[in-house]
């Protein structure tokens, strides 16, 4: 298999101390402080089982949108949502738009779907897309790039054969809001996935949710497993919803550290891909794999090795940006680096 499922913040696997995972791509200032304490508040729900759908939690979520509770599913991270999709549709004819997060071909495989793969070109084009469910990231993961929403409602409803899947879990990163949700009730095609594990950076309690029609929400919920979201991730939940952790203050300061950091790697010479949020595609002088390794051994900073996404080179990685005090740490490592490693691979 060419593609390797493989993911970003994986410096649990290494022994080196990690200062700062450019890997990541969750909100880059961490978990609301306030937040944690009203977790430590929760601990002793531990000693019970949670709700069995996260009901409380779903029926919030659906107030924040003006839907019904029954058109969200409350999910162990968007993760859960993806299987749960294609098992669903086990046996079905998948297309990806490509490159992007690996879980979407991973679930498929492991499903037995017939898969085909296309680029975002696809979109405006408006074809018959020849496939029960369509699989796209907006905005797309690792590149960051955004399709407008108007492109991606005239595919839909030239398609309603079709399952649109469009996974929003990096929208509240972009200071364009190009989400589909408000058509959620005129598409009974039209599936969203949303997480908050990356807005609200809880990746460690894995919490996502998607919304859909009432007639999906009743297909799914039949084969959901009962407790897959645990009782911290529920009252984190419902924390989030009434204390968002990316305000439209930090949204700019984060897109403009971004920009600084993506046009200093420019002036190293690297190759960065356009991008709507404060991650970005990178093609570097120097094989991914070695730079990653020479990054997390010398400076103990890690990077996102992006070889394993289709179509993209064994010179890809994506960065993150973390702040400038941690984006300074990467340039300067990189500077010091770049030449040297590219003396000993001649």
């Amino acid at each position: 298999m060419i593609n390797r499922f493989e993911h970003g913040d994986d410096g649990y696997q290494f022994e080196q101390e990690v200062i700062a995972d450019f890997s990541t791509n969750t909100w880059n200032l961490g978990p609301d402080p306030q937040l944690l304490s009203v977790l430590q508040e929760q601990l002793n729900t531990i000693g019970h089982y949670p709700e069995v759908k996260a009901e409380s939690l779903a029926g919030l979520i659906a107030e924040s949108y003006g839907l019904h509770s029954n058109q969200v599913l409350v999910c162990n991270g968007t993760i859960e949502s993806i299987f749960l999709l294609a098992q669903l549709y086990a046996g079905k004819k998948s297309r990806i738009i490509s490159p992007t997060f690996s879980e979407y071909e991973h679930a498929c495989e492991i499903n037995n779907h017939s898969i085909s793969f296309c680029g975002e070109n696809f979109i405006n084009a408006g074809l018959n897309t020849e496939s029960d469910i369509f699989w796209l990231c907006n905005p797309n993961n690792p590149s960051g790039q955004l399709i407008k929403a108007e492109p991606l409602r005239k595919l839909i409803k030239n398609n309603p054969q079709t399952l649109f899947v469009i996974d929003e879990a990096y929208m509240d990163f972009c200071l364009e809001d190009e989400s589909l949700i408000s058509s959620l009730q005129l598409m009974d095609n039209l599936v969203i996935l949303k997480s908050m594990t990356k807005n609200s950076c809880l990746p460690g309690l894995r919490l996502g949710y998607l919304l859909c029609s009432t007639q999906l929400y009743k297909r799914l919920s039949a084969i959901k497993s009962p407790w897959s979201v645990n009782a911290l991730a529920v009252a984190a939940g419902k924390y989030t919803i009434s204390n968002p952790r990316i305000t439209d203050t930090l949204r700019l300061q984060y897109h403009s550290e971004a920009r600084a950091l993506a046009n200093e790697l420019k002036a190293l010479g690297f190759e960065v891909t356009p991008s709507h949020t404060g991650y970005f595609l990178v093609k570097t002088p120097i094989e991914s794999s070695v730079l990653k390794a020479h990054l997390l051994e010398k400076y103990h900073l890690l990077i996102r090795d992006a070889a394993n996404f289709r179509t993209l080179s064994k010179n890809h990685i994506r960065v993150a940006s973390l702040g400038t005090k941690r984006n300074t740490l990467l340039i300067d490592a990189l500077k010091m680096s770049v030449k040297k490693l590219q003396a000993v691979s001649c």
